[in-house]
């Protein structure tokens, strides 16, 4: 039997495909079993090595070198980052024990912080946060950029070194967009294409960006380029087979399409993206894609349905979403109670979700629970407890993070209940409007005819 041996091409695909599937690493003689973890940098630290090793040879060149040689380059990288992600739990509890004005600079001095592994924690643990509780998501993100600034470039490569920085500094921009602050979030993002730019080039890197990138024009209204945006990083996360990174792209391209009011596109968008999306790796963004689809449900009309999967999730809100989440969840639950008729329930969760918003200074969200109980109270003809409403929402939100143009609104809001005005298209209006002004604020209310 004639035996074909492969030429330069094939010898460059298989290596590349190895890598890019991102569940092995190659050795002398075989492959190693799966690891699946949320955007691992194993993976990220072995696709460029082999390109590197998936060049072709030099004429004379045995073929069987380019493989040893790849497989011990990556082995070896594969055996540092096991070694610190098997201390990086240690590394993480004794960085965050120490006083929050102290890390930066143990960071700076501590060769125990200055690990990959430990970076990739700090940016998978802001990342859950922001889904949890955004207190301290600004400061993991800032500390990650910290330890990225003293990562050994000679030890880890220039190149992953600038891959890393990226990650942290989109990081940084994803706070900046969830905390409205719309303009540094535009900034940091711009500055990690810049680094990976001067990075590998690994594609998933950039997706990585574009999908960030894709979410902050989404809160920037600019819904067409956040489609093209989503679809170019949703063909790149096909392309390397990972199911999980286009089922997470599918779930923000649902909530884009609910921005638009395209209610049926948007649950097919989410349920297609929760179907593939592998909880054990974001369960954050698994209950937040959750709570997208169930409030899409509800404002479709579909009331009973969404009520039905918010009984099943309420355990798993309990147990993994966090304060935040768990006042969506509540906020949620007292729509629904008030769809199905019923006030009394639905008051109350009214109330707690506004009540736990004012403690956590998101005046926006607390505002929007505000007009769903004035909406509540004008619907049973409670007067005396929606002017009592409005009164509190003006006394607490200017001390709040509304600015002057919503404050404004509310005070257009007061004065109609004072009037006797209030109607249920004004009701809308406002919500409309405090939705956007939150990323816009010289957006000014204005009433339509």
């Amino acid at each position: 039997m004639t035996v074909k041996h492969p030429d330069r091409e094939e010898i460059a695909r298989l290596l590349a495909e190895r890598s890019r599937r991102g569940e092995s690493r190659p050795t002398v003689h075989g492959l190693r079993a799966p690891r699946r973890a949320p955007r691992p940098a194993l993976d990220g630290a072995a696709r460029p090595l082999a390109r590197r090793a998936a060049a072709p040879p030099a004429d004379g060149f045995r073929y069987e070198r380019v493989f040893a040689q790849s497989a011990a380059e990556l082995d070896r990288h594969a055996d540092t980052l096991g070694s610190e992600r098997q201390r990086v739990d240690e590394a993480m509890e004794r960085l965050l024990a120490l006083p929050v004005v102290e890390r930066k600079a143990a960071v700076r001095v501590c060769r125990r912080f200055q690990s990959w592994a430990l970076c990739e924690r700090l940016i998978e643990t802001c990342h859950q946060s922001l889904y949890a509780e955004r207190a301290g998501a600004e400061e993991l993100a800032d500390l990650a950029v910290t330890v990225t600034e003293e990562l050994d470039r000679d030890h880890y490569g220039h190149e992953l070194v600038h891959d890393m920085r990226a990650r942290a500094w989109a990081a940084v921009g994803e706070v900046f967009r969830v905390t409205s602050d719309l303009r540094s979030a535009d900034e940091a993002l711009t500055f990690a294409r810049e680094l990976l730019e001067r990075g590998t080039g690994d594609p998933l890197e950039l997706a990585a960006v574009q999908e960030l990138r894709a979410c902050l024009c989404r809160d920037q209204w600019r819904t067409a380029e956040a489609e093209r945006l989503l679809d170019e990083a949703i063909a790149t996360y096909r392309r390397y087979r990972d199911l999980h990174l286009v089922g997470r792209a599918y779930i923000h391209k649902g909530r884009l399409y609910g921005q638009r009011h395209d209610l049926d596109g948007a649950i097919h968008w989410l349920r297609k993206g929760l179907a593939l999306i592998e909880p054990s790796r974001e369960i954050g963004l698994d209950l937040a894609g959750r709570h997208s689809l169930m409030l899409f449900l509800h404002e479709s009309g579909r009331h009973e349905e969404a009520w039905f999967l918010l009984r099943d999730s309420q355990g798993e809100f309990q147990s993994h979403g966090g304060d935040l989440l768990g006042l969506r969840l509540l906020w949620l639950e007292g729509k629904l109670q008030q769809a199905r008729g019923l006030s009394a329930p639905a008051e109350r969760a009214l109330s707690l979700s506004r009540a736990g918003f004012i403690r956590q200074g998101i005046g926006f969200d607390a505002a929007l629970v505000s007009l769903d109980l004035a909406q509540l109270y004008a619907a049973l003809g409670r007067s005396a407890e929606m002017r009592a409403l409005a009164e509190e929402m003006l006394a607490i939100f200017k001390s709040r993070d509304l600015h002057r143009e919503a404050v404004a609104a509310l005070i257009v809001f007061q004065r109609s209940i004072q009037m006797e005005k209030l109607s249920a298209k004004l009701l809308r209006d406002l919500g409309a409007y405090l939705r956007r002004a939150r990323n816009d604020h010289r957006l000014h209310f204005e009433p339509s005819a």
